[in-house]
């Protein structure tokens, strides 16, 4: 599990999130059937996700994608539920940029609601409930490869 954050990420007014294990990645239901198919290869976090920030993850690193059934709530410190889904991934490529850098390269393997800046700011406000300026006006792209348990 994460401890703490580094000096200088803490969300200023706001109560620390919830400590998550490190092992693990959470997807939203309706891209459960995309993580079945194996088409979700890239996602994107807001603020800065390489490690050792909050939530954050290393290059090479195999984790467990896990379903969320029930959203928890960092402000009210409520975890969120999962499905039984757990399905290994191991990042592949990791990179922390303002979402104007991005380009159409970087969407590839993302969700189809995600496919430019615009979409990936209207996305992010929907799940996290702050606009991308509350985590630093930067976004962590993560690309990932599937791979069978070992």
């Amino acid at each position: 599990m994460t401890m703490g954050v580094l000096a200088g990420t803490e969300r200023i007014g706001s109560m620390p999130g919830l400590d998550m294990p490190r092992d693990e990645m959470a997807f939203r239901r309706r891209y459960e059937s995309q993580l079945f198919a194996r088409t979700l290869t890239t996602v994107f976090r807001p603020g800065n996700r390489l490690w050792p920030n909050w939530r954050g993850y290393r290059l090479n690193e195999t984790v467990t994608a896990r379903v969320i059934a029930r959203p928890g709530s960092d402000a009210l410190g409520i975890p969120p539920e999962f499905t039984a889904t757990r399905i290994m991934i191991e990042i592949v490529d990791i990179k922390v940029l303002g979402p104007e850098a991005l380009t159409a390269d970087d969407f590839v393997g993302s969700s189809p609601d995600v496919q430019d800046a615009r979409s990936l700011r209207v996305h992010l406000l929907g799940i996290y409930g702050r606009p991308l300026s509350a985590f630093g006006d930067v976004v962590t792209r993560i690309q990932f490869a599937y791979r069978d348990r070992a």
